[in-house]
């Protein structure tokens, strides 16, 4: 027995194909904006990022001590940390 398989009628091919195209080219064009849209809102909070961690003056204080173990004495808990943005207790090394 052999199987035969029906062919699509021709007006529902046309139809198909007139409208499976825009759909595909909208779809894919969507796709790379909103790509693009993630890659830009990635590397504005990156920034973002980046600019609150240079607030942070423990590297030119005084009381650092870059070692891994204690880095400040006086406040070990928050050092290198952005609540060490505002630090009362800061003083400048006068290294740099």
């Amino acid at each position: 027995m052999v199987l035969q398989l029906m062919a699509l009628p021709a007006g529902l091919v046309l139809v198909v194909r007139s409208v499976l195209g825009p759909v595909c080219f909208v779809v894919a064009w969507g796709l790379m904006g909103l790509i693009a849209w993630n890659l830009v809102t990635s590397v504005r909070d990156g920034m973002d990022r980046a600019s609150a961690m240079h607030k942070i003056p423990c590297a030119n204080c005084r009381y650092f001590t870059n070692d891994y173990r204690l880095k400040c004495p006086i406040h070990p808990k928050s050092a290198l940390s952005e609540s060490a943005i505002d630090c009362t207790d800061f003083e400048h090394s006068g290294l740099m």
